[in-house]
């Protein structure tokens, strides 16, 4: 995806999800849905968790720059 499109395509999804949820409120009980909400919540900060061990353990080391802008060799 081009990269001028990203925050296009998050500002469309956080307000999708934010209509979806008050959608929910006005359609089922106002506590089922703050479960749904707490659940999905958790379950996000675990994925998160769990991408940041990852990419951690498994990502690509940073580049060091100098002070004039060049990559630097370990």
């Amino acid at each position: 995806m081009p990269r001028l499109l990203r925050p296009y395509v998050n500002a469309f999804l956080l307000g999708f999800i934010a209509t979806f949820i008050a959608f929910l409120f006005v359609r089922f009980n106002a506590s089922d849905v703050m479960l749904g909400v707490v659940i999905g919540a958790v379950g996000g900060a675990l994925a998160l968790v769990g991408y940041g061990y990852l990419n951690r353990k498994f990502g690509t080391p940073e580049v060091l720059y100098d002070k004039d802008g060049n990559p630097v060799r370990r």
